[in-house]
């Protein structure tokens, strides 16, 4: 069986994975993981969390998905709904859309030429 154990830090979140039927035997083994959240750069923050949310959801065996699939579960970083984003926030923003909708253009045209 696999217990997940987490716990506080002063700088973060320490994630215990105890597996007691290691290697299919009646071993213990531990594992832990530091997950360092400093807040000085809050995009390093971010990041860190979403690593941490995508590891345990990996310890528990939830399936998220894959590249493969039509449907896949993502952490993602975004604007808050009552953010106000600048003028070059937003023009960022739009040139990222652009380009993947660039992308998917081309993807599309891909396909259509292998339907063909």
């Amino acid at each position: 069986m696999i217990k997940i154990e987490l716990s506080n830090a002063i700088n973060g979140v320490i994630k215990k994975v105890i597996d007691t039927q290691y290697n299919g035997d009646d071993q213990t083994v531990e594992m832990v993981t530091v997950y360092e959240l400093s807040t000085e750069d809050e995009l390093q923050y971010f990041l860190q969390i979403i690593k941490f949310l995508q590891d345990v959801s990996k310890d528990l065996g939830l399936n998220s998905g894959s590249d493969y699939e039509p449907n896949k579960l993502v952490f993602d970083i975004d604007w808050g709904d009552k953010y106000t984003p600048t003028e070059e926030e937003i023009n960022k923003r739009i040139k990222d859309l652009k380009e993947e909708i660039k992308d998917l253009n081309q993807y599309k045209k891909l396909l259509s030429d292998i339907n063909d």
